[in-house]
């Protein structure tokens, strides 16, 4: 019988660690979608820095493509497609757009969104119809820089169906065998999630906090401890997070406050979206901060702390995007009233 074929579309902290994971264990055929460094692992490989499975140098998948295009053309069609790359929906292009083109008409690959966020699946099952879309939450402390992985938490992730109670009839068989072909005894940890919105909102309480602050500051997770940032912003913020999810249903344990609080003490790690900030690269912002914000306005929570975060998010982001190129300020269209300047930027900068 043949292994199933797995696509990895992502090949950061994240991404590469789950294809070391799947090609580790022997029971799948991996490939990897590498854009940006793609003639760099095709020379020399990945370097890892593993807390789970050591010091690897020159690693590789048992493939690698430059799109999934490519990786469709060349070692497809896939039984699932993984998706580890960041969720950037007001960048250049979308998730949707990505994976298009490794996606057939059958219904056949099932989807993963080992992403960060909430609601990113929304976009996906409207795309997608007849696709089984399940969520991955990772719990992982795994940076990249250039081919070089840095992983100092051992890999956890929670799969589950987005819908719930689950309507695809290949959802539980389809789970269950992912597990089986991801998971290494004592290398990493993989299980059914059956309440993955709630482990979605729960995660969110630390990457929708420390991530952007740590942007923000530029400085590092215990830096931010170290001035205090436990009792002034890192606990009243995340409270509020809570008070978010409570007002659509889900129910936070609040008990994980001191858990996320704690999970980095002593190791001076920076989030992905410092990482991403530091690299001049564009942050998941919108779906990491912008979509429970948006849910706080419609279900008139009061979430200050976060309110005052995103919108010095939203600032660094534009800076990201006007050193990017996306757009070219005219100064000579803000010349009026600035109060007028953010419908004025909407109408001529916004597409």
């Amino acid at each position: 019988m043949a292994k199933p074929k797995v696509l990895i579309i992502g090949s950061g902290g994240v991404g590469t660690i789950s294809a070391l994971s799947l090609t580790h264990n022997g029971a799948s055929d991996v490939t990897l979608v590498v854009r940006s460094d793609y003639d760099l692992i095709q020379e020399k490989g990945f370097s890892i820095n593993s807390c789970t499975y050591g010091e690897l140098k020159g690693w590789r998948p048992h493939h690698v493509a430059r799109s999934a295009k490519e990786a469709r053309e060349e070692f497809g069609p896939f039984d699932y497609i993984l998706l580890t790359t960041k969720n950037v929906p007001d960048g250049p292009i979308t998730c949707e757009d990505i994976i298009a083109p490794a996606i057939s008409n059958s219904g056949k690959e099932v989807i993963i969104l080992l992403q960060n966020g909430i609601y990113i699946e929304k976009p996906m099952f409207k795309r997608f119809p007849g696709h089984l879309i399940l969520s991955g939450v990772s719990h992982i402390a795994s940076t990249s820089y250039h081919g070089h992985i840095d992983n100092k938490g051992m890999d956890a992730v929670f799969l589950g169906d987005f819908q719930k109670p689950s309507i695809h009839p290949d959802s539980a068989e389809k789970i269950q065998e992912f597990i089986s072909i991801y998971h290494n005894h004592g290398l990493n940890k993989i299980q059914v999630d059956e309440d993955v919105q709630k482990t979605r909102w729960e995660k969110l309480m630390y990457n929708s906090v420390f991530n952007p602050i740590t942007a923000i500051v530029d400085l590092d997770v215990n830096s931010l401890q170290i001035n205090n940032a436990n009792d002034e912003l890192i606990r009243p913020a995340m409270k509020e997070v809570i008070a978010i999810a409570k007002s659509v249903g889900v129910e936070c344990d609040p008990s994980i406050i001191e858990k996320f609080v704690h999970i980095g003490d002593g190791l001076f790690y920076s989030p992905l979206m410092c990482v991403d900030m530091r690299k001049k690269q564009l942050m998941e912002l919108e779906v990491i901060l912008g979509n429970p914000i948006r849910v706080a306005k419609e279900n008139n929570v009061a979430v200050p702390i976060l309110n005052v975060i995103y919108s010095l998010m939203k600032m660094v982001q534009f800076r990201l995007k006007e050193e990017r190129k996306m757009f070219t300020i005219n100064h000579e269209d803000f010349k009026g009233n600035s109060d007028d300047y953010p419908k004025v930027f909407a109408e001529k900068y916004q597409h």
